[in-house]
């Protein structure tokens, strides 16, 4: 799994995330973690608090992510 999926994986949850959570919890260098945050922060698939350097999704990428869940399991169903 990529860096970038298992950051989308932790922030699935919708909550805020600062990045040393992020960090640890990926198993990433820093400049790595902060490297993935600031590309999904570029394309808008975070919202990120500078400030507290905290990160989390997207209401509408939260949305997507569930969808496709969702989907997957339906066709694990069938």
């Amino acid at each position: 799994m990529s860096a970038i999926d298992e950051i989308l994986c932790l922030l699935k949850d919708g909550e805020w995330h600062d990045l040393k959570e992020i960090t640890e919890k990926v198993a990433l260098p820093k400049f790595k973690a902060e490297m993935a945050v600031s590309f999904l922060g570029e394309y808008d698939f975070i919202q990120l608090n500078k400030n507290l350097r905290r990160v989390k999704l997207q209401p509408s990428i939260l949305k997507f992510i569930e969808e496709i869940q969702r989907l997957e399991k339906e066709d694990l169903s069938h």
